[in-house]
C-alpha cells in the first residue's frame, strides 16, 4: 500500500453553528420593581438553560454511571397462571445527561416489562417478524403539589388549582427505532438531531418476539453512549477469545485465515497502514531462553479508499505454531482514525470484547472474563489494544 496523502487523512468535519443556543437574559433587580410569576419563571429558566448549556459544552452527553440492564429471572411456574410469557428487565440506578443537557437520575432499581412499553403497532410488527427493540431512558418533568391560588392574575378569574412544583423525573421507553446517536463529528453546540430525540439508549434486545422471553444472549449493551463530547470509535467484536487456549492446528488456522476486528463506527481506510497491527509469538522453552519473533502478515479485503467498519489481518509466513507458544496481538489505536480524524479508543479494559459468531476456530479452553462482554475504551482518544492466545501444550488433553 502506498503512503496515505494528507488529503486522504484530513476528512473535514461538517460545519456546525451555535444557532440552537438561545439568547440568555436575566432579571435586573431594583427597589420598587414589581415581580410576577412570569418574571420568576423566566429567572428559573435562565439558570436551568445555563446549567444545561454548560453540561453540553463542557461534558457532552451520555451515561455518567450505572444504568446497567439485566434480564430478571423467570418466576417459578404457576399452573394456575394463564398469562402469556413476558420479558422483564431490570434497570440499575445511575445517572446520565441527555443531548439537551438535562440531568437524568434513576435512584432505585427499576423493573419494567418490555411488552408493556411497546406500542400496539410495534407489537403487531414484532409478532409478524421478530426484530431489534431499543430500550431508552428519557428525561421528563411532572407537575406535582396541587395548590389553590390566593389571587387572580390580571383580569382573569383565579384558577381552581395550580401545581406548586415540578418534579424532574424520567421515563423508560421501548421502540423499534434506535435513538439519535448525535452529531458524527464536531459536537460543540450540537444538541439533538432533527427529530429532537432526547432519549438515551440503554440496551438493544435483538431478535425479540412478544410472548417469548428474551435471553441474556439477546441483550446487547454495546450501543450505549458513555458521557463524552465525541463518541470515539471502539473495537466491538473479535473473532478469537482473549486469553483462551487453542490447539496448535486451530491457532495456526486462526492466523492463516485472518484475525478480524469490528469497529463501532467506520474508520478511514487510509489510516490502516502496514505496522498498525503487530503479531508476536513468544516461543515455549526453558524460561528466559524462549525466543520471540514477529509474525509477518497483510490486510485482507481492505477497500482501496473511503471508510470501513472492520479490519482483517492474516499471517503470510506459512509457519506452524509450536506447542506452548503464546501469540500476542497488538493494534495501535493511536494511528487508526475515524471520519472525524479522531483516533479510536482502543484500550482493552477488562479483556472481554464480544466474540463473533462466525469465528474460524474454537478454543480448547475458553476463558470467562471478570466483566460482562463490552467494547474497548475508557473514554479517551487513542490507546493500544493488546490481546493474546495460548497454544495448547503437547501434554494437555484435547
Amino acid at each position: 500500500m502506498t503512503q496515505a496523502t494528507a488529503t486522504e487523512l484530513s476528512a473535514v468535519p461538517p460545519v456546525t453553528t451555535c444557532g440552537d443556543v438561545g439568547e440568555l437574559t436575566r432579571l435586573r433587580y431594583f427597589h420598587g420593581r414589581a415581580l410576577g410569576a412570569l418574571d420568576l419563571r423566566r429567572e428559573q429558566a435562565y439558570l436551568v438553560d445555563k446549567l444545561r448549556l454548560r453540561n453540553r459544552l463542557l461534558h457532552g452527553w451520555g451515561i455518567v454511571c450505572g444504568l446497567g440492564v439485566t434480564i430478571a429471572p423467570e418466576p417459578e411456574c404457576d399452573p394456575s397462571d394463564d398469562d402469556e410469557d413476558v420479558t422483564t428487565l431490570v434497570v440499575d440506578p445511575g445517572a446520565a445527561i441527555d443531548c439537551l443537557g438535562a440531568e437524568v437520575i434513576v435512584r432505585n432499581p427499576r423493573t419494567v416489562v418490555l411488552e408493556k412499553l411497546l406500542s400496539k403497532d410495534d407489537l403487531r410488527a414484532l409478532t409478524d417478524e421478530p426484530a431489534t427493540v431499543w430500550l431508552t431512558l428519557c428525561y421528563r418533568e411532572q407537575p406535582i403539589d396541587p395548590t389553590r391560588p390566593l389571587l387572580a392574575s390580571g383580569c382573569e378569574p383565579a384558577p381552581a388549582c395550580e401545581y406548586g412544583r415540578v418534579c424532574e423525573t424520567y421515563a423508560i421507553c421501548a421502540s423499534l427505532t434506535r435513538p439519535d446517536p448525535g452529531p458524527a463529528c464536531e459536537p460543540c453546540c450540537g444538541g439533538c438531531g432533527d427529530d429532537c430525540d432526547d432519549c438515551l439508549e440503554l440496551a438493544a434486545i435483538t431478535d425479540f418476539a412478544p410472548g417469548r422471553p428474551a435471553t441474556a444472549e439477546q441483550l446487547d449493551l454495546a450501543g450505549r453512549r458513555m458521557l463524552a463530547l465525541h463518541p470515539f470509535a471502539t473495537l466491538t467484536a473479535l473473532n478469537w477469545v482473549h486469553g483462551a487456549t487453542y490447539t496448535r492446528e486451530n491457532a495456526t488456522k486462526l492466523l492463516d485465515q485472518g484475525i478480524e476486528v469490528r469497529f463501532s463506527r467506520p474508520v478511514q481506510v487510509a489510516s490502516l497502514l502496514d505496522g498498525v497491527v503487530d503479531v508476536t509469538t513468544l516461543e515455549a522453552g526453558g524460561g528466559r531462553a524462549a525466543g520471540v519473533y514477529n509474525v509477518e502478515g497483510e490486510f485482507v479485503d481492505r477497500p482501496e479508499k473511503g471508510l470501513t467498519d472492520r479490519l482483517v489481518w492474516r499471517s503470510t509466513t506459512g509457519e506452524t505454531l509450536q506447542y506452548g507458544d503464546r501469540v500476542v496481538i497488538r493494534i495501535h489505536g493511536d494511528l487508526i482514525v475515524d471520519e472525524c480524524c479522531r483516533a479510536i479508543d482502543a484500550n482493552h479494559i477488562g479483556g472481554s470484547v464480544p466474540v463473533l459468531d462466525d469465528a474460524p476456530a474454537e478454543p480448547s479452553y475458553p476463558v470467562d472474563g471478570p466483566c460482562p462482554p463490552r467494547p474497548t475504551g475508557n473514554g479517551t482518544e487513542g490507546g493500544e489494544f493488546v490481546s493474546w492466545i495460548f497454544v495448547q501444550d503437547r501434554s494437555e488433553k484435547r
